[in-house]
């Protein structure tokens, strides 16, 4: 039996979004994005020629694998694939909301999807980085959990939820940690921050100068483009919201953050997951992807609870 010339196209269609993209094509994405970044990175992998060649031999070749799993397995288009392979520069690090209110405000829902979302975040962050995945760290919980491979139940699961959200007093020990206190610092810094309100047991403005600090001794030193940050809020906390659209359009540290807003119902959003994904995973690297719906049903959550689509 023949196909119909529109069956045809649709089956081509389907096989050129499936089409790996050769580590030659991964190279040239990483090397432009470099090239439009600040010196931070320039100087992390250099700026081109042998040097830059030599660096990226690493990054290429996990590129080339995380692109055809991300394709061939996940489903993923190529132009998404190719962007989410410059994660293969970076260090991540998230940051983890572990209070009250994750546990007790809307039935629960809100730990349940924290712990779907990092399932998600981790899987996609182990393909890009070497020693497998990012490092997490609880707010309300002492140490770092760096290159964790065991089940997901066993560090979010089991994890005492309780305490206040202090996201500036955590957010600033992963940086002394990783970014301002290191000085081998080899790789630039992408911290990724999962709450679902506005920060509380500190004082008002310290996320802020927590993030502002963070960014001019880096740009007094390794250079500003060595740390950016992603928060996602999860609930319908208003307070929350409002904290999210404080940091984005701060003219001081609003151009290395990104934001966005995740409802409990992931299922639903996951049907779109090659959005939802990389604006959580590249939104504050890739300007493209840091355009896209900053704050899409901030409004309409806030006056009648429904969820973001």
């Amino acid at each position: 039996m023949s196909t119909t010339p529109r069956v045809t196209r649709r089956r081509a269609k389907g096989a050129l979004e499936r089409k790996v993209p050769s580590g030659q094509a991964i190279g040239e994405r990483l090397k432009d994005f470099i090239g439009s970044r600040d010196r931070g990175l320039k100087d992390m992998y250099g700026e081109e020629g042998e040097e830059q060649n030599r660096k990226l031999e690493g990054p290429i070749k996990r590129g080339e694998e995380m692109a055809r799993k991300l394709i061939m397995e996940m489903k993923c288009t190529g132009e998404v694939a190719k962007d989410l392979t410059v994660l293969t520069l970076y260090d991540v690090a998230i940051l983890i909301d572990d209070s009250d209110s994750m546990i007790w405000e809307e039935d629960g829902e809100r730990k349940e999807t924290l712990v779907e979302l990092v399932d998600h975040i981790r899987e996609i962050c182990s393909m890009a980085n070497e020693s497998g995945t990012p490092t997490m760290r609880f707010m309300n919980r002492a140490g770092d959990m760096e290159n964790w491979t065991g089940k997901r139940q066993e560090y979010l699961d089991h994890n005492s939820y309780g305490g206040l959200t202090k996201i500036g007093t955590e957010l600033k020990k992963i940086l002394d940690k990783f970014a301002v206190g290191n000085s081998n610092q080899n790789k630039p810094l992408l911290v990724l921050i999962i709450t679902d309100g506005a920060a509380e047991g500190e004082r008002k403005g310290h996320l802020k100068n927590v993030i502002r600090n963070c960014l001019n001794r880096c740009e007094a030193g390794k250079g500003s483009d060595v740390v950016a940050f992603q928060f996602s809020r999860i609930g319908n906390d208003p307070d929350g919201a409002q904290l999210l659209v404080e940091l984005d359009e701060d003219p001081h540290i609003g151009e290395n953050i990104d934001v966005l807003r995740v409802g409990f119902d992931l299922e639903r959003q996951f049907a779109d997951k090659w959005f939802m994904l990389p604006k959580i995973l590249i939104g504050a690297i890739l300007p493209d992807w840091d355009k896209q719906d900053d704050h899409a049903g901030e409004e309409k959550d806030n006056d009648s609870g429904s969820e973001w689509d």
